[in-house]
């Protein structure tokens, strides 16, 4: 086994200058407790003890610099870039990871997750090391580009890295330089009641110009003024510095329908700036509304909008009943048997056009 590292190390060491992280993480499988860093340098000072002990290894010289012989007489000469990583981890890691905390100005957040992009010439460097010298105890570079990046970020922001659910995803392309971050959106669950008719229960985009705005919205870009979702997402938005919400729901009622029970919902607000918001505050805010009322909001996750979604509960439905002629009052008694079977409820024509609802009285 030593000798296979060895032949290895030499392999490495041979063609080119390659820095202590890209040495270090061909071996990165081995030991724990260790960055690739101080690996790469205990198996270059290694080789570097066998060849002041006299041992004849053919390397690049140049991996050799700095370190001081006592028995042979060796003269490494200056290296120029790492083979593989072209001097990232030696010299633009800190500045990455600087321009990553700036892109975090006005963002409040707890955790946050690393994903980079290595460079083309990066990758093709890595796959030509790993063909000369194996891939038995290496860690890809991508692996290593994030976790280091993380390390640097987390001490600059006293924020934490985390691998699951972070409220925000850093991605750095190497190709381009570009950072992008990703916001993970704020779950907000609670009740409502739609106390009025004639406003639907999300915002209804025109159909014909999509929102942009058009003769038959009369340049509004939606076809009702608002909605249970606007009327809810106004103070949420504005306190979370959000770019939009969405809306979902258990189920739905007509626009021309009240909805005096509490139906559940969950409102999502994407890209927020702020996660820290008083949501009895907001929901004394959003009760202010004559139209809709919310109670029990709380902090949801993205998972129990599907249990929201998929959820089957009882209706109680309250209806005006016109008939086209006049009915015998002793045949409205006939009503209550309608309770002793199921009344299933059709999709509505203005959904489904082929369906409609009606309801026959027994005979």
């Amino acid at each position: 086994m030593a000798v296979k590292i060895l032949e290895r190390a030499i392999e490495l060491l041979k063609e080119g200058y390659i820095c202590d992280n890209c040495l270090g993480r061909n071996f990165s499988e081995l030991l724990s407790g260790l960055t690739n860093e101080q690996r790469g340098e205990t198996i270059r000072r290694i080789v570097a003890f066998l060849i002041d002990s006299g041992e004849k290894i053919d390397i690049d010289t140049s991996n050799l610099y700095g370190i001081k012989f006592r028995n042979v007489k060796i003269k490494p000469k200056k290296p120029k870039k790492c083979k593989v990583c072209k001097n990232f981890f030696l010299e633009q890691i800190d500045a990455v990871a600087k321009d990553i905390v700036k892109k975090f100005e006005g963002l409040e957040f707890d955790t946050f997750l690393i994903g980079s992009i290595p460079s083309d010439e990066m990758l093709h460097a890595e796959e030509r090391v790993w063909q000369s010298a194996g891939i038995e105890w290496c860690e890809p570079i991508k692996s290593e580009l994030n976790r280091e990046l993380g390390k640097r970020v987390e001490k600059l922001t006293k924020k934490k890295f985390a691998l699951k659910n972070p409220d925000v995803t850093v991605i750095v392309d190497l190709n381009t330089g570009r950072i992008e971050l990703q916001i993970r959106s704020i779950y907000v669950f609670g009740k409502y009641q739609k106390l009025v008719r004639g406003i639907p229960q999300t915002k209804w985009i025109c159909r014909h110009c999509h929102g942009k705005g058009c003769l038959k919205c009369k340049g509004e870009g939606k076809l009702y003024k608002t909605s249970v979702q606007e009327i809810i997402e106004k103070p949420l938005i504005k306190a979370a510095k959000a770019k939009k919400s969405k809306m979902h729901a258990s189920g739905r009622e007509d626009i021309d329908a009240r909805c005096l029970g509490y139906r559940p919902f969950i409102i999502e607000l994407v890209k927020p700036k702020k996660r820290k918001i008083d949501l009895q505050a907001l929901a004394k805010q959003i009760n202010k509304s004559k139209k809709v009322k919310v109670r029990a909001l709380r902090f949801a996750s993205k998972e129990e909008i599907r249990r929201i979604k998929s959820a089957r509960t009882d209706k109680t439905y309250l209806a005006v009943v016109t008939f086209t002629k006049p009915v015998d009052a002793s045949r409205l008694k006939l009503l209550k048997k309608l309770t002793e079977r199921p009344v299933l409820q059709k999709t509505p024509m203005r959904v489904m056009p082929v369906s409609y609802t009606h309801l026959t009285l027994p005979t």
